[in-house]
């Protein structure tokens, strides 16, 4: 199978998997149908550009990046492939906390992510509603950690992104499950849908795969602590936001 195959495979599977999750054991009551046109036109530009950063980082790769970049760094493309997935992972994991974490620092990165933020009803498809700038912004880590720093192949980049599918599915799903203690490393819905609440409440558990830095980094809060039925979104009409 190619990259491409893998990609398309994994996110039907993905599809299937988390719509019979969320019919079986749903963590609230949500209206899917309000939102879904506004949700597909997210998902084509999210997919749009995704394409479009991947391209681009793979031509600089070739082009312009230097010889001793392009061949990974201190022997990283000499470990095993579940090796160098999973540091992928890891690594593209705490650029985007950082990233995330910045967005809701500085106003004019806000820009980029609040049209996520006006999510009210959290579900697995909804977690693509990103704005142009938001998706840009998170592919590059997403798009150059693999290729320059862990030389992934187009097949092991492949695995990597159906990995990134389900993580994306994951975090935005609507489901009421139980980890055990995977809770203190992996995020869970509930951990990601306190950083959705419309209160100050957002600006807390920023990690979108591994729960570990914002316990390191001091911006970790309990969902056991939080009531399963706060409010999700803004708190004020979308309208009335800036959206980049």
């Amino acid at each position: 199978m190619t990259s491409q195959d893998y990609e398309i495979v994994s996110f039907f599977i993905w599809v299937a998997v988390f719509e019979l999750l969320e019919r079986r054991r749903p963590a609230r009551e949500i209206d899917r149908w309000r939102d879904l046109k506004i949700d597909v036109l997210s998902f084509m530009l999210a997919v749009t550009v995704n394409r479009i950063s991947h391209f681009a980082i793979s031509a600089f790769i070739a082009s312009a990046a230097p010889a001793w970049l392009r061949g990974g760094l201190h022997g990283l493309q000499g470990l095993p492939t579940a090796a160098r997935i999973f540091l992928a992972i890891l690594t593209a994991d705490f650029c985007i906390y950082w990233l995330h974490r910045a967005q809701h620092r500085f106003d004019l990165l806000w820009r980029t992510h609040a049209w996520h933020h006006s999510i009210e009803h959290l579900y697995w498809f909804s977690g693509f509603r990103t704005s142009f700038l938001h998706s840009f912004l998170y592919n590059i880590p997403q798009s150059a950690v693999p290729m320059l720093v862990f030389n992934l192949s187009p097949l092991e980049t492949g695995i990597g992104y159906s990995l990134a599918l389900l993580i994306q599915f994951w975090e935005h799903t609507n489901i009421d499950v139980e980890i055990g203690p995977l809770k203190y490393v992996f995020i869970t819905p509930a951990y990601h849908r306190v950083h959705h609440s419309a209160s100050d409440l957002c600006r807390r558990n920023f990690g979108t795969t591994f729960s570990l830095w914002d316990r390191l980094f001091g911006t970790y809060v309990n969902p056991d602590l939080v009531p399963a039925d706060t409010p999700l979104g803004l708190g004020q009409p979308v309208e009335k936001r800036k959206i980049a």
